[in-house]
């Protein structure tokens, strides 16, 4: 293992497994129901073919634990500044690392069919077994860190976990598409999930015991367990003076909301003849209120949730995750309509800033967003950035960006989210997602939190 600040080992390895008796398991076979070990050793082919599940027992019976996704992150970035975009270093080193292969490994077994993405298919143990596919670990030597990590990127995608298993790094046939280098990470499979591209590696902090399925004590965990964990204790709040009704880093919200409002589109920026017509360019000026007005105060975040050390506001996140890193701050998720009042204040605004749409001012309504073939380009920006993004009362970037998780209190489902995000639809204070689940993690799934005011 490696020593990786700010204080835990990593296998310097991809994973391969073995038995209790040494003897090693096929790397192009599932595992199965099978008890075996995690080992890290240099020049075999690690394990591919293994569940998130499969990998945390596998660990644990090697003493260690899974990787958390903040470990894998740490080991392939760094945990200073300057951070590494590549295990390597800040730029892309073409063949530094086996994550471009020729052709795609499923074509090569039935050419002219089309890829087959079934379960059985892409568990074919022949796949890994073709030329050009996975490596032995350790063998792109220059794909390694300062502490001599090998294979963070490219190779096999790396199972992390907590509080949702990801998969990390890319793999040999593509290490870009979802994140470049370190960055990369693929959210859409379950904790049960494998094929011919999954593989782990383990990760140990000195002086604790691996976490065991299961059980009872405030240190295990397990992906089934449908409990959430416990925040760690709050960041303590900086107020800008005694009296401060809200933290520095948050804003009052205060006066009466209209619960019922008429917003009429004067103007469309759909393409005519598009049915639904959901993007309107122009809203009829002032709002009318047409129900009760209700007296609100509370605090919320100036800007999106934006991770210690970064610029970025945080995306592929679930509801379930927004508010756990609320709740570590002494905080909460914000309520919808709380979000709605932040957005659109007293009279009601269709956008934060006003009745006409300017998609520029707050990040929406983006050109370019796709590649070729329909693969989504990330044009998030930093929050602190959109100066003119702002509501009246001076929260930035509520709308467009990226959508916020919001709590939709005595509802099922309890999950929506709000203001859109880059591309173009309905970015606007009142526009609202409810399709998702709290366990869904997007591209564009970022949140900010709500407190009392005091």
């Amino acid at each position: 293992m490696a020593w990786i600040e700010p204080g835990f080992c990593v296998d310097r390895w991809e994973a391969s497994l073995i038995d209790d008796e040494g003897r090693a398991h096929s790397p192009f076979h599932p595992v199965g129901a099978r008890a075996l070990r995690a080992a890290s050793r240099p020049g075999v082919i690690p394990q591919a073919h293994i569940s998130a599940e499969q990998a945390e027992r596998a660990c644990e019976r090697s003493g260690k634990a899974l990787c958390t996704t903040r470990q894998w992150v740490d080991a392939c970035r760094g945990s200073r500044h300057p951070l590494r975009q590549w295990p390597y270093g800040a730029g892309y080193d073409r063949g530094a690392c086996n994550d471009v292969s020729a052709m795609h490994p499923v074509d090569r077994l039935a050419p002219g069919t089309g890829r087959k993405r079934d379960v059985v298919t892409l568990n074919d143990p022949r796949i890994n077994q073709q030329p050009d596919t996975v490596a032995p670990t350790g063998s792109f030597g220059r794909c390694a860190t300062p502490e001599q990590v090998f294979d963070l990127v490219g190779n096999l995608l790396e199972w992390t976990r907590d509080p949702r298993p990801l998969l990390m790094g890319g793999h040999y046939v593509d290490a870009r598409e979802n994140g470049e280098g370190c960055t990369y990470v693929t959210m859409v499979h379950g904790p049960q999930y494998h094929d011919f591209t999954t593989g782990f590696r383990c990760c140990q902090v000195p002086g604790m015991a691996a976490p065991t399925r299961g059980g009872t004590g405030a240190g295990s965990r397990s992906f089934d367990d449908p409990r959430a964990p416990l925040p760690p204790a709050p960041i303590p709040a900086k107020y800008g003076s005694a009296d401060a009704p809200c933290s520095l880093d948050m804003v009052l919200v205060e006066g009466d909301r209209c619960v019922g409002v008429r917003q009429d589109c004067l103007r469309w920026a759909d393409p005519p003849g598009g049915v639904p017509q959901r993007t309107c360019a122009e809203f009829a000026s002032p709002t009318p209120c047409e129900g009760p007005r209700r007296r609100m105060r509370f605090c919320i975040d100036r800007l999106e949730y934006t991770a210690p050390g970064e610029e970025l506001p945080l995306v592929h996140v679930s509801m379930r995750e927004a508010e756990l890193l609320c709740a570590r701050q002494g905080k909460r998720l914000c309520e919808e309509h709380e979000w709605e009042f932040a957005c659109e204040g007293p009279e009601a605004l269709p956008f934060p800033y006003g009745y006409v749409r300017e998609g520029a001012r707050c990040n929406h309504d983006v050109q370019g967003a796709l590649f070729p073939g329909g693969k989504l380009v990330d044009r998030r920006v930093p929050s602190a950035s959109l100066t003119r993004c702002v509501s009246p009362f001076g929260v930035q970037s509520l709308v467009g960006n990226a959508d916020e998780w919001c709590v939709r209190p005595g509802a099922v489902p309890r999950s929506v989210l709000r203001g859109g995000w880059w591309l173009t639809g309905r970015n606007r204070c009142r526009a609202v997602t409810d399709s998702h689940g709290e366990s869904y993690a997007g591209p564009q799934t970022g949140f900010r939190c709500c407190k009392a005011a005091r």
